[in-house]
């Protein structure tokens, strides 16, 4: 039990220092440091600063899972749901923006070293199951293609917020958002 605490020690010290700053400027030294480890210790743990890189991801990634399904739990409407999802989708994106950021830069690493894109299909996959269900739920038709669209919009507004931030507004773009995904059943 004692190593699956400091894995997680480590994994935690690593989500914070790449939260805050990018995946290349920080340290598996820096990271031993703030896990209270030794640098052995950690590579004992984690073979490669990537391999530790892609474990925080999925630990950020889970934090803002357990926030959506907090969200949508206690929802009775689909459409609350959905709205809840696009809410708490685009809330983390502007609160998170170091993260996303890292997020980028982890999946760039993955397509360089051809490596861990089945990290990214498990959870693109639970993801979309999620959409996908709201989407039947109300009537959707075709709700995987409405599940695979929703996640590509939430991810370019990711992209292009980084950037251009003061050029939209963040309320309006949800609304927008629920708006297109509720639209009529019909294209």
């Amino acid at each position: 039990m004692k190593g699956e605490e400091t894995k997680r020690r480590i994994i935690k010290a690593a989500f914070k220092l790449f939260s805050e700053r990018s995946y290349h400027k920080v340290s598996m030294e820096e990271i031993a440091r703030n896990a209270g480890i030794s640098k052995g210790g950690l590579f004992h743990h984690f073979p490669s600063k990537y391999e530790l890189a892609k474990e925080a991801l999925l630990y950020g990634l889970e934090i803002w899972g357990r926030e959506v399904i907090s969200r949508i739990q206690p929802l009775e409407s689909t459409e609350e749901k959905l709205w809840a999802i696009i809410d708490a989708s685009f809330d983390f994106v502007i609160q998170s923006l170091k993260f996303s950021h890292f997020f980028l830069e982890v999946y760039e690493e993955s397509l360089r070293q051809k490596n861990g894109l089945d990290v990214w299909k498990a959870f693109r996959s639970q993801y979309f199951r999620i959409l996908e269900d709201i989407f039947r739920e109300i009537g959707a038709e075709n709700p995987r293609a409405r599940a695979f669209l929703l996640g590509a919009l939430v991810d370019g507004f990711a992209l292009d917020y980084m950037v251009f931030r003061d050029e939209v507004s963040v309320k309006e773009a949800k609304k927008e958002a629920f708006r297109i995904f509720t639209c009529s059943k019909r294209s």
